[in-house]
């Protein structure tokens, strides 16, 4: 997979989005990138983990747009990538390099909130349509694995509910709440990617628009007993699903712009160097 090569000069977090989205979009089939996570200071007990963005655009590193209303990073999605169809992708990934854990310490991602989705007829975020679901497929536990394998009756219900995935829906999320992505490597690194899906019910395809989760990462690893890392902050995703570029821009600025409850009203929201027209 080739990166796309490009150093053009950005004055603004806004600035940069314009261009990344402008790649992105169209190519979002030939282009790598992964949520990255670091602990600070280091493997060490009482670190916290952080996130940032890995991947081919390396310009949009250090400078994720921030959601208005809960000051969450905001990672971007696409479904049908080249790999997986329409309604699949295994982007964003999860990456970490060596020196961030030690080998064999345990990843996982918890999910928080419920699925939100921008309508491309009304340019608002909202709850998600009735019966659509964003899932995000975790590694099944080892000792269910193992289980299974030896005994498939016995572990078929915890199997099927961990092989469920984790499923975002208007209401919350249902199965696993938490799931493992990866261990740590030799050196203390991962790279993994997830794979992610978006359905609707029976005879029906999920509605266009761009859909938002949240998740946040966390070890099981102990220090003296105690679980050695602070989790991470909360970060979001927001998927596009069978709109333009022009709309998913939008639908990121209506998050930029958002406002906390009872933060008041904003009486002029400043248009983004990128936003269309």
């Amino acid at each position: 997979m080739r990166a796309i090569v490009f150093r053009p000069v950005f004055r603004t977090a806004a600035g940069l989005l314009a261009c990344v989205m402008g790649l992105v979009s169209p190519l979002a089939w030939a282009v790598h990138f992964d949520i990255e996570l670091r602990t600070a200071p280091g493997p060490v007990a009482g670190a916290r983990i952080t996130t940032d963005f890995y991947g081919d655009l390396t310009e949009w590193a250090g400078n994720l747009p921030i959601d208005g209303e809960t000051g969450q990073k905001i990672y971007p999605g696409y479904f049908g990538d080249l790999e997986g169809g329409p309604y699949l992708t295994d982007d964003p990934g999860f990456q970490a390099f060596a020196g961030t854990f030690v080998r064999g310490e345990l990843v996982a991602y918890r999910a928080l909130g419920t699925l939100r989705w921008w309508n491309p007829a009304t340019g608002r975020w909202g709850a998600a349509p009735q019966g659509i679901e964003v899932v995000l497929y975790g590694n099944i536990p080892i000792e269910v694995e193992i289980g299974y394998d030896t005994d498939p009756a016995a572990w078929a219900e915890q199997y099927a509910y961990y092989s469920g995935g984790t499923r975002y829906h208007a209401t919350g999320v249902s199965g696993p709440l938490s799931a493992f992505i990866d261990d740590a490597k030799s050196g203390g690194s991962f790279h993994a990617h997830l794979d992610w899906k978006i359905t609707a019910p029976a005879g029906a395809v999920p509605n266009v628009g761009a859909y938002m989760v949240t998740l946040q990462f966390w070890s099981p690893a102990l220090a003296g007993g105690q679980q050695k890392y602070l989790p991470s902050a909360p970060v979001q995703i927001i998927f596009e699903r069978g709109i333009t570029e022009d709309q998913m821009r939008a639908a990121i600025q209506a998050r930029i712009s958002a406002r906390p409850p009872g933060a008041g009203v904003r009486t002029r929201v400043p248009r983004a160097p990128w936003a269309s027209p």
